[in-house]
């Protein structure tokens, strides 16, 4: 029951967002409109100020001095299913699943976004969240440098739920934030034809969540058996006095069960100078051919915030109960259970690595006014193999699970392993120069997933994703152009329970994930969807508009 909580928590502060929370977890979207025109495949094809990002070499495109505003409006909706698998049969089980209240559901998230001394602000009544951004460029004439700067939020994930929907159980409420709020940054024209740049990127981030805790599990059915067996409570789940073994043992302090919430988590961490770099190179040596590479550094945020577990009072009150027995008394100190308190809060700490990545691309231009681009990019989420959480005091919840996972927990402190994947992602880009002024554009990027199988959730519904996008550039005069684009990526997936053969001890759990819905009494994750069928889809559409001038 406590082990199940606090993987719960576990999971939840950090998955993101596992995040964070990312098909790809989000890298490289919504930072430049054309670059999502393109399909994101601009190495080697300069798009402007964003350079800063996408390869800082291109900033040596940018003459005299030049400033941008852009804003990307995104619409986000996740769509969540629950279902029994197709002939299931749960008579004489001891956890039967046809009893949960969440089979058979349809839930639904819409954006959330983080706003500091205020907490999670969910969007679900607004249909866009925006991620603006701001930069300016200098060239100095006769330099063969370019500087520039630039605000901009690379990362801006988050949704909301509603109190009683049937995905609340991981993550009720989730946001994870990256703003670069600095990024001095300089192109160097080494020749004609060769050009490096490199970007120095301070951030600040932010990780916070609200989650409704059960604990649906073997143990907890044979707990709410004896509470029946008893007649701990009426049908109308009234208390009825009846506590036939005190003072021995209680059972009967609190209607527990393994489908009843057991608590809500609130869980609220930042970092606000988070560094990292960018370097770049293009070479272009003639006009129809160009080849572009950048290295975007390794960046650790060192997350430090507070949390709060609030317990219902049915699991506190079985507890405080337990605990003034004789022998619910020495089973709570030699087991560390918890004493029946409503509240724990504290301090928490971890750190979340951002991957190092590798892309690199080429620009191709035929018949004077067509272009294609090619872009292949690495992200190292292998570095994703495990987080660590630590806390300021022991939890009771962490001080009971210890016994179930001693090489995970100890009294502050859990470890939650991942195993994400690296992978390899190509993108394609492609523009027609309708006449000097107009260029439209169209991109296709393949999104491959770091998420192992065994690894999907709800609260990340992040499988393979493509993004289909088109777009314009308009030279709005000498001096200035206007950049639009459209997006749009879906994400499905499908993830189905074990055979009912299938037994904590043997079969190969080829369907089912770790992290949702594994039906296994000693497995070491979070798993608040026991033995259900669970489909997800996450769909995603853009419009971004940028605006670039001299001055």
């Amino acid at each position: 029951m406590n082990i199940a909580m606090m993987r719960r928590l576990a999971l939840l502060s950090l998955g993101l967002a596992a995040g964070s929370t990312q098909a790809q977890l989000a890298t490289n979207l919504f930072l430049d409109t054309k670059a999502m025109s393109m399909g994101n495949a601009v190495t080697a094809d300069p798009v402007g100020i964003m350079d800063i990002h996408f390869n800082p070499a291109g900033l040596t495109k940018l003459e005299g001095r030049q400033v941008q505003f852009s804003v990307q409006n995104i619409y986000l909706s996740v769509e969540t299913e629950f279902d029994l698998p197709e002939g299931y049969e749960g008579d004489g089980q001891l956890l039967d699943i046809s009893k949960d209240p969440v089979a058979g559901e349809k839930g639904s998230a819409g954006a959330a976004i983080f706003a500091p001394g205020i907490g999670i602000i969910p969007l679900n009544h607004l249909p866009l969240m925006q991620a603006p951004g701001a930069g300016l460029s200098i060239k100095p004439e006769g330099s063969r440098f370019t500087f520039a700067n630039a605000v901009y939020i690379p990362l801006a994930g988050g949704f909301a739920k509603d109190d009683d929907d049937p995905g609340r159980y991981q993550a009720k409420k989730v946001v994870m934030q990256r703003l670069s709020y600095l990024s001095p940054s300089f192109g160097y024209q080494v020749n004609d034809e060769f050009s490096v740049g490199a970007s120095f990127i301070f951030s600040s981030h932010v990780l916070a969540l609200e989650q409704d805790l059960r604990a649906p599990n073997i143990l907890i059915g044979v707990a709410e058996q004896l509470q029946d067996a008893f007649g701990c409570f009426d049908d109308d789940g009234n208390p009825t006095g009846n506590d036939p073994l005190v003072p021995l043992v209680a059972l009967c302090g609190g209607d527990i069960g393994p489908y009843d919430d057991v608590g809500t988590l609130s869980l609220e961490t930042q970092e606000t100078l988070s560094p990292s770099f960018n370097i770049g190179f293009l070479w272009e040596p003639t006009e129809w051919f160009a080849w572009g590479a950048t290295y975007q550094s390794e960046a650790t945020a060192h997350l430090k915030g507070t949390y709060e577990l609030e317990y219902t009072e049915e699991f506190a009150g079985f507890f405080r109960k337990l605990q003034s027995t004789i022998f619910g008394a020495i089973g709570g100190a030699i087991f560390q259970l918890p004493n029946g308190q409503r509240k724990e809060t504290g301090l928490v700490s971890t750190e979340q690595v951002f991957p190092q990545r590798l892309q690199t691309g080429i620009k191709l231009r035929f018949f004077e006014d067509f272009q294609f681009n090619f872009d292949l990019g690495w992200t190292d989420f292998d570095k994703w193999d495990a987080i660590m959480l630590e806390f300021d005091r022991p939890v009771s919840f962490l001080s009971s699970a210890k016994i179930l996972g001693p090489g995970l927990v100890t009294d502050r402190s859990l470890n939650q392993p991942l195993g994400f994947k690296s992978v390899w992602s190509p993108s394609f880009g492609f523009q027609y120069d309708l006449n000097s002024r107009v260029q439209l554009r169209a991109g296709y990027e393949p999104r491959a997933s770091s998420i192992p199988e065994d690894a999907r959730s709800v609260q990340a519904p992040l499988g393979y994703m493509p993004m289909y996008s088109m777009g314009m550039g308009y030279q709005w005069d000498k001096d200035t152009v206007v950049d639009f684009s459209l997006a749009f990526m879906q994400s499905k997936e499908e993830i189905l329970a074990d055979p009912q053969t299938e037994t904590d001890n043997g079969g190969p759990y080829s369907n089912s994930s770790n992290s949702l819905n594994r039906n296994c009494l000693t497995c070491t994750v979070t798993n608040p969807y026991p033995g259900l069928d669970v489909k997800t889809k996450l769909t995603i559409g853009a419009f971004g508009i940028t605006y670039r001038t001299k001055f």
